[in-house]
Parts: C-alpha cells; structure tokens; sequence
C-alpha cells in the first residue's frame, strides 16, 4: 500500500467508546471513604443550632435561678428579723390581755364594791322597827344574813322590803325559831338574799 491509497477520508460516523461502566460498591471489608455532602451539613448545622439554643436557654435559666436563689436568701434573713418581732408581738399581746383580764378584775371588783355600798345603804331603809341584824356573810352574789325580831311579822316585813331593792334579786328564807335573849322571847331568822 501506498501512501495515496492509506489517506482515506473517512465518512462514516465514528463510535464513540464508552468506558466500561464499573460496578458502584464496595469491596466486603472497604471502608467508605468520609464526605461531607449536603445533607449532612444541614444536619450539622441544625444540631448545632439547636445545641446553641439550648445553651442559650440554659444559661438563661441558670442566671435566673440564682437571681431567685439571691432574692430566697434575702427573704429568709428578712424573714428571720421579723420572726424576733413576731416573737415581740406575741409577748406583748400576751402581756396585753394579762393587763385586760387585771383592768377587768378590778372594774369587777369596783363594781362589786359599789354595789356592796349600796346594798347596804338600802339593808338599812328595808330594817323595819323593832328589828337588827347579827351576822352578814357575802359568798359571791349571795349574802346570808342572820338576825333578830321582836315582832311576828318583823322578818316577813324585812324579806318584803329586802326583795324590792334594786340589785337583789329574790331572797330565801333559811329558818326562823323563837328564842331567848336577855330574858325576852325574839324571833331568830337567817336568810338568804340573791344580788344580780
């Protein structure tokens, strides 16, 4: 062959080689090798976004805690001031009620007195003639009084006019016998008058 004849045009279309396609995989005991494709870094953005937040949040939480816990400690030393003063209180409203239930003692015994005074003053107008007391004895809101009558009627006269005096409220006749005194017959009576 000669030259002129190997120089040939060529019309035909040429075939394009493919390359032999090879099997995609891994050879049993290959590792793979790392690569950082997309969704991974999604992935990795998103874990470290949310381990931000969460950080976040917690160091917000931990700052809060202890401001309370700041506030807690405060409360409680201001608490154990006003524990002293409630203690304070106590006492003196303790003292207070001892001093009322005194006050009140003494106005009852004021009272008492007062009403003693005028029982007596009127014991005197309700004595009628020919009549005197020996004994009087007080035990509470009752007063035994024992005397002495000339005449019959003298102690009912006496209980009558004992019954109308403002603050007795009724009278009891306990006896009433004939005696002898100083030579001479009398009626001996005892009673017993109630005070309101």
């Amino acid at each position: 062959m000669n030259k002129a004849e190997v120089v040939g045009i060529n019309l035909l279309k040429r075939e394009v080689k493919r390359p032999v396609a090879r099997r995609v995989g891994r050879r049993p005991g290959e590792r793979r090798p790392f690569s950082l494709d997309r969704d991974k870094a999604i992935i990795l953005a998103l874990f470290l976004v949310f381990l931000l937040g969460f950080g976040g949040y917690y160091l917000k939480l931990e700052s809060t805690i202890k401001a309370k816990e700041r506030i807690l400690v405060e409360k409680k030393t201001e608490l154990k001031k006003l524990e002293k003063v409630y203690t304070r209180i106590k006492l003196l409203e303790a003292r207070k009620q001892e001093l009322q239930r005194m006050v009140k003692v003494i106005e009852n015994l004021s009272s008492g007195r007062d009403r003693v005074v005028r029982f007596f003053e009127k014991l005197e107008g309700a004595l009628p003639e020919n009549s005197w007391l020996n004994s009087l004895n007080f035990k509470g809101n009752e007063v035994r009084l024992v005397g002495y009558s000339l005449e019959d009627n003298g102690v009912a006269d006496f209980m009558e006019n004992l019954s109308r005096v403002e603050g007795v409220s009724r009278c009891k006749l306990k006896y009433i016998k004939e005696v002898g005194l100083a030579g001479m017959k009398v009626k001996q009576f005892a009673l017993t008058a109630f005070l309101r």
